[in-house]
Order: structure tokens, then sequence, then C-alpha cells
């Protein structure tokens, strides 16, 4: 019950994320130009790299979604098919559609894994839910972080934190703020670190 609660949650943020995301693709150009001449005013030319990183970071956490959600799809319809489900193609793209959801894969998994058990089909109910606790629901939080740590050349430790304390800390909106700020403070370290060694350089003879 509250695993289908949690469902219902993260599909209402989706909602709104989905909202948020038509309004500012709709303004998001205008906007982006306001921000982009206000910031300008304040940081100088700076603030191009710090819009640059925003952009990439922001692509890599949407491949990092679709790639994530198809690798869920692959290992969740293998799983199906060892065990002898019924169409396990089908169900395989169910639970890539459904992994774009956060926490939304479990539910097609496990619901087979327990109406194979309810079947009286122990050894495949197990194993699936084995399965999918084990490997379908964890290569959401390998292949999420590596494209977005290829794609926004950011560590892949970082990628890492950044998106489950995003995910932790604001929900299913969470996936794209989490990377995007440390992205932003990553650009900030480095143009840190470049000024001081700049700084600490002798000057010519």
């Amino acid at each position: 019950m509250r695993l289908v609660g949690d469902l219902g949650l993260n599909a209402l943020r989706l909602g709104f994320a989905l909202l948020t995301s038509f309004f500012l693709f709709r303004d998001g150009e205008q906007l982006l130009d306001q921000l982009r001449g206000i910031l300008h005013g304040l940081l100088g030319n700076r603030v191009q790299a710090y819009f640059d990183a925003v952009g990439d970071t922001t692509r890599a956490v949407v491949y990092g979604l679709l790639l994530a959600a198809l690798a869920q799809g692959l290992l969740a319809g293998l799983g199906y098919w060892v065990v002898g489900v019924r169409a396990p193609t089908f169900w395989g793209a169910a639970t890539a559609v459904v992994s774009l959801i956060p926490f939304g894969a479990p539910v097609v998994w496990g619901s087979i894994g327990v109406w194979l058990l309810l079947k009286g089909e122990i050894g495949a109910g197990v194993g699936l839910l084995l399965w999918g606790a084990l490997a379908v629901s964890w290569i959401d939080n390998l292949v999420r972080p590596l494209v977005i740590s290829g794609v926004a050349k950011i560590p892949f430790l970082l990628v890492l934190f950044g998106v489950l304390g995003g995910l932790v800390a604001f929900g299913f909106i969470g996936l794209f703020v989490g990377p995007v700020i440390l992205a932003i403070l990553l650009a900030l370290w480095r143009e840190w670190a470049a000024d001081n060694v700049h700084v600490r350089e002798p000057p010519p003879d």
C-alpha cells in the first residue's frame, strides 16, 4: 500500500514537472534572455560558463533518464523471459515506460513476481523479485550517473551524490535540480582554482 502511495505521489510530482516544463518551453527563451542579461550585469562575461554548465547538465540528465529507463526495461524483460512470463517484450517495454517515474519499475516487476507466487510458482516468483531488486532497480543508480558524468564532464562520484541527494531532497524534480546545482558549484570551483593558479604563477622575466 505504501508503494502505491509513493508511486502516486511521484506521479503527481511528475505531472507538476511536466506542467512546469510546458510553460518553460513556451516562455523559456524570453525568460532566459532576461536572466542572462541580469546575471551578465552582476557577474560579467563569466556568466556564460555557468549557463553552459546548466545546459550541458540538463541535457545529460534527460539522456540519463531515458537510457536508465531503457536499461531497466531490457533487464526486466530478460527476467520475465527467463522465468517464463508471457509476452516478456511487452512487459519489458511497460517497465521501461513506467521507469520514467522514480520508483515506478518495482510496481511492474513486483506485481508480476507476486502474481507468480500466488500461482504457486515459488521459484520463478522469488527469482524475479530478487532479480528486480538486485539488478533492475540498481541499474538506474549506475547508468544515470555514468551518462551525466560523461556528457557533462563531472566526476562520477559527484554526480552520484548529486542525483541521489537531489532525489531525496526534492523528489522527481531533484533528478534535475541536484546535478544542475552540482554543475554550477563545480564551475565556480574550477574558475576559482584557475584564478588561483594564475595568481600564483611567477611573472615572466
